[in-house]
């Protein structure tokens, strides 16, 4: 058996699919009936699967809006998960659409404004559903719509793994794996708002790879849609989100502003009005069925009336019913001796509304409807007396006046009794439409004819042969026609004029053939009537703008105006050539290198020439412009280069390439490690205090360089540090402050960092020797002074003699 969530009950399956299934339920302890969504014992096995069933949960408790089923409760153990949410007792929107087909303009727009609603509400969380469909819409039976399933929402911004979604509501952003947006929600919003107007999505193929190309190129087919919501239309489905509404919010103040002017202020209660009928018509698809209010009827005849086209025609029936009802009491004993009984009872004396419903009447079920009964045609008498409800006004001769039982041969039968299942078969004879009159009650005669030649009227049009559709007046004629002002925009919809003028105002038909090289064509029927000159619009969504081709557009009539047919050509000039894709990549080689190069790559939808440009800055001020023309190909790649005096160290290098229609941008970050090229030691030896040395450095740039000299004489050492920058050739001499004995080596080493191409320097040597002592000597006559070994010797002065 399938696990089933405690505390819950279950009454009946709703659905179920791949994911999962769906179930009417009852918690046990409140009895209120909910909606459970079970994860498939597959799924359940599957960790990434039952994360995101979890995560479903966790965000619908974040969503608290009338237009979203609500969460009352997330179930999970060993079995099984589920998730029990609020029971929206209607249909789905897909329902609908399979059932009935194209709805009315309010409805659609009732439709598409609750939704927009409960995407505004995830929106402002900053959710993405990304699954609108009409399988996601509920329908309630009050006209009342709300939004479920939040399978696959993400947070705004992110970016699919893999492909998600539906494709027919795909947005194009989502087929080329972009970010998903809040515009992406409102294009799927906008595909089903289409699909419910004109029964049909707005791109068909069956082939993925093809749908999604449609969703991306193909023209937006707003001309399908009634000309008062085709902005809507083009806005929603725009191919860029940036042109879309930004918001479902936003997208909603459109919505009214637009319905209000199209439909009226009272357009939203129609829509739900007319919701209600089309839910009512699928009752048997409600989870919980409303019971039908007591209907009473008759067990030997119904009474069904047809072509009640207003409310005032349907007042004036029910007010003959009440005056026949009275007619037929005070008649019994004679309606009994013919066998004949006749029962209407009036459960409902509120008249029908006034407007009917788009394309059904909401009439509930014990007031008289308009809807023929199964069997043979319904038949009635014509009534002399269409709206007087006096009985003394009535003619005696009239059959109104008293009623009996009609003879056999008689063609006419009271109202009432053509469902009677104990009528004699000769009275279905009586039933056939081509000998009684029509029971619509504008072809009621008046009570100043005499009813006895009613029957006859039929017969002044053939019976046996079939009905055709010529102009009703004969003698119309179409003077003049005129076909003009044809053009054909950039997204391939062909648009055209028809003015027409004839003798009089029966009907007159006008077919108008559109042509184009490659295409199937499109036929256009035009009923005209009512008037004596005629200007009609006339529009082609041909797909693709037909470049290069002639576009013409025929007109005839019937009946044929003079000269016959009508007609008019546009040549289409040759499509220039588009760029679909630009891709850039900018590199700069390492220190020292000093030329930029951008790496361009385009494709295009024809080989006609392409304009590039490359625009180089640094710091966001342009330093350099590259152009060049390709042509030939649809695919190309090229590169552009700048060199720069000097690498621009720490700056930002980017580059801007516009190519046909599109520009793409690349930038990158230009770093300058120092680099030292030679560290070299000009002079060093003993001086005075120390020993000193001069050193030289050239660098790569202009970068901070850290110079070290070290300065050793036997046991004795001391190091000097300097920082250099600014320059690439520096020249420094250091000194190293220590006492230098006689006959000593010292060494002096000089080193950078970073470090030189070819290493530190050295240089070295040794003070000099120390003097050796002279021998005694026993009485020198003179005492010569002290050698100064290091200092320049006197020249030697005369000696004196003593």
């Amino acid at each position: 058996m399938e696990w089933s969530a405690p505390g819950y009950t279950e009454i009946k399956q709703l659905g179920s699919g791949a994911s999962g299934r769906v179930v009417l339920a009852v918690h046990d302890e409140t009895g209120v009936r909910v909606a459970v969504k079970y994860l498939s014992e597959a799924l359940l096995r599957d960790p990434a699967a039952l994360v995101r069933f979890r995560a479903e949960a966790r965000l619908l408790t974040t969503l608290r809006d009338p237009n979203i089923a609500t969460l009352w409760e997330y179930v999970e153990d060993t079995g099984g998960a589920a998730i029990v949410m609020e029971l929206v007792n209607g249909v789905s929107l897909r329902a609908l659409l399979r059932e009935h087909g194209a709805t009315e303009p309010e409805a659609a727009l009732t439709v598409l404004k609750g939704s927009l609603l409960g995407l505004a509400k995830a929106h402002a969380l900053g959710l993405v559903h990304r699954d609108y469909k009409p399988e996601n819409v509920i329908v309630r039976d009050d006209g009342v719509s709300k939004l479920v399933d939040f399978g696959i929402a993400v947070r705004q911004g992110t970016t699919a793994a893999h492909l998600e979604g539906t494709p027919p509501y795909m947005a194009p952003e989502l087929w080329e794996g972009r970010l998903a947006s809040p515009a992406t929600d409102v294009y799927a919003a906008t595909a089903v708002f289409f699909e419910c107007l004109t029964g049909h999505r707005p791109y068909r193929s069956t082939e993925p790879s093809v749908l999604g190309y449609q969703h991306v190129h193909a023209p937006v087919p707003f001309h399908d849609a009634p000309e008062p919501v085709r902005e809507l239309i083009r806005r929603g489905l725009a191919k860029d989100p940036e042109r879309r509404p930004p918001s479902a919010l936003e997208f909603v103040e459109d919505l009214e502003t637009t319905a209000r002017a199209a439909y009226g202020e009272d357009w939203e209660e129609r829509g739900r009005r007319r919701l209600a009928v089309l839910v009512g018509l699928l009752a048997l698809l409600l989870p919980s069925p409303q019971p039908a209010p007591p209907e009473v009827v008759t067990s030997l005849a119904r009474t069904v009336f047809r072509g009640l086209r207003s409310g005032v025609e349907r007042v004036k029936v029910i007010r003959r019913l009440r005056s026949n009802v009275a007619r037929v009491a005070a008649a019994g004993a004679m309606v009994v001796a013919v066998g004949i009984t006749v029962a209407v009872v009036l459960t409902n004396r509120q008249p029908p509304p006034a407007e009917p419903l788009g394309a059904a009447a909401a009439v509930p079920p014990s007031e008289v409807v308009t809807d023929p009964a199964a069997g043979p045609p319904t038949t009635s008498e014509p009534e002399p007396t269409a709206l007087d409800e006096t009985p003394a006004t009535v003619p005696r001769d009239s059959p109104e006046a008293e009623p009996q039982a009609p003879p056999e041969d008689d063609p006419a039968s009271p109202p009432g009794d053509s469902d009677d299942p104990v009528r004699p078969p000769k009275a279905t004879k009586k039933a056939d439409p081509k000998t009684d009159p029509k029971t619509d009650p504008k072809t009621t005669p008046t009570n100043t004819e005499d009813p006895d030649e009613t029957p006859t009227e039929p017969s002044k049009e053939p019976s046996d042969e079939p009905s055709t559709d010529p102009p009703a007046d004969p003698a119309t004629s179409v003077l003049g026609m005129n076909v003009g002002g044809l053009t054909v925009d950039a997204d391939g919809d062909a648009a055209a004029t028809v003015t027409l003028s004839t003798s009089g105002t029966a009907a007159v038909t006008a077919t108008a053939t559109w042509s184009s090289p490659g295409t199937d064509g499109h036929v256009q029927r035009l009923r005209l009537t009512g008037a004596r000159s005629y200007t009609r619009a006339l529009s082609w969504s041909i797909g693709e703008r037909p470049c290069g081709s002639t576009v013409t557009l025929s007109v005839t009539t019937v009946p044929a105006a003079p000269g016959g047919a009508r007609s008019a050509s546009v040549s289409v000039p040759p499509c220039p050539t588009r760029v679909t894709g630009l891709r850039v990549s900018l590199d700069l080689p390492p220190a020292p290198g000093r030329t930029a190069n951008a790496r361009v790559r385009v494709t295009a939808s024809g080989t006609a020439a392409i304009p590039v440009e490359a625009r180089f800055a640094v710091g966001g001020e342009a330093v350099a412009t590259r152009t060049a023309t390709l042509s030939g190909e649809t695919s190309y790649t090229r590169s552009f280069t700048y060199a720069f005096r000097s690498r621009p160290c720490g700056s930002t290098l980017s580059v801007t390439v516009r190519a046909g229609n599109r520009t793409s941008t690349a930038r990158a970050s230009v770093s300058c490690p120092p680099a030292v090229r030679q560290v070299r030691i000009l002079r060093a030896g003993p001086g005075e205090g120390g020993l000193y040395a001069a050193v030289s450095v050239t660098t790569a740039s202009t970068q901070p360089v850290r110079l070290t000299v070290r300065f050793s004489a036997g046991d004795a050492a001391r190091t000097e540090t300097v920082t250099l920058s600014g320059e690439t050739s520096y020249t420094r001499s250091l000194t190293g402050s220590f006492r230098l004995p006689c006959g000593t080596r010292w060494v002096v080493t000089a080193a950078t960092a970073p470090a030189a191409a070819g290493g530190g320097d050295s240089a070295s040597g040794s003070t000099a020797e120390c003097p050796e002592d002279p021998e005694p000597e026993e009485e020198p006559e003179e005492e010569p002074e002290p050698e100064q070994p290091s200092r320049t010797p006197k020249p030697e002065s005369p000696g004196t003699i003593k």
